[in-house]
């Protein structure tokens, strides 16, 4: 799973997954049905209308007929734009598949960047049934395609693929026969022990400074929630076997 890390406004480097071709494919699909269903209904309601005649407006004038109905159908040619302005960079198929738009810098994009991406889908998606789009996301390295680029957006999964649970930490080695560390560890509860997981794999997978940032403001942060006299010199090995008395000291 492709990855790309933005620094907000105050700094604080966030590390997000980048939506796949297939999870994009599948989104687009979910919104290309409500508007097939929409498309639909809005012919059977046209078609009714036009047959029954029962009103003076469509009465021998077809024109102000045909001008409803290409109102009708603005909905449907400016439905991503439309969407995603109004939902945070979201359509619906985008919100059922847990993805958003977002700039470069991950916050909500502008009214402008939005349009200048869904002027682009026009050729990308539309005029040449996605095969633009398809080619540009595969070669690009954050799975942007040219409107995306062009606009300085990109698409993220808003909930990791891979997260952890209680159960894995239980599974992190035999505690049989171990003797705590630190005892007063038992102050956390499970969601603090899992953050310092998620962190620790983090690091390890991502090895840069910006992790390693976060695992020294970690350690900090659990010196002083601890009250430990001191700060141990190897951070990670702290976290680690912060993690390991969590699970004797709780799970025994």
């Amino acid at each position: 799973m492709k990855t790309t890390e933005i620094i907000t406004a105050h700094n604080v480097v966030i590390q997000y997954e980048i939506a796949s071709l297939f999870v994009r494919i599948a989104a687009f699909f979910i919104d290309i049905t409500i508007l097939l269903a929409y498309f639909f209904i809005l012919n059977i309601l046209m078609v009714s209308m036009l047959a029954v005649r029962s009103s003076a407006l469509f009465d021998n004038n077809s024109g102000v007929a045909s001008l409803i109905y290409v109102l009708l159908l603005f909905p449907v040619f400016f439905y991503s734009f439309f969407m995603e302005s109004f939902f945070g960079g979201q359509t619906i198929g985008k919100k059922a598949m847990g993805i958003r738009v977002v700039n470069t810098k991950g916050r909500n994009p502008s009214l402008g960047d939005l349009f200048l991406r869904w002027s682009f889908r026009l050729v990308e998606v539309l005029f040449s049934s996605g095969g633009i789009a398809i080619i540009a996301i595969l070669v690009n390295e954050k799975n942007q395609r040219i409107g995306g680029i062009v606009s300085n957006t990109l698409v993220i999964q808003l909930k990791p693929s891979k997260t952890y649970s209680i159960k894995d930490i239980l599974t992190l080695k035999d505690l049989s026969n171990y003797t705590p560390t630190y005892p007063q560890v038992t102050i956390l509860n499970d969601d603090d022990v899992l953050l310092i997981k998620n962190t620790l794999e983090r690091q390890k997978k991502y090895k840069n400074s910006n992790h390693n940032k976060v695992v020294l403001e970690l350690s900090k942060k659990c010196v002083e929630h601890l009250k430990l006299k001191k700060e141990p010199k190897n951070k990670l090995k702290f976290l680690k076997t912060l993690v390991q008395d969590y699970v004797v000291l709780t799970r025994s």
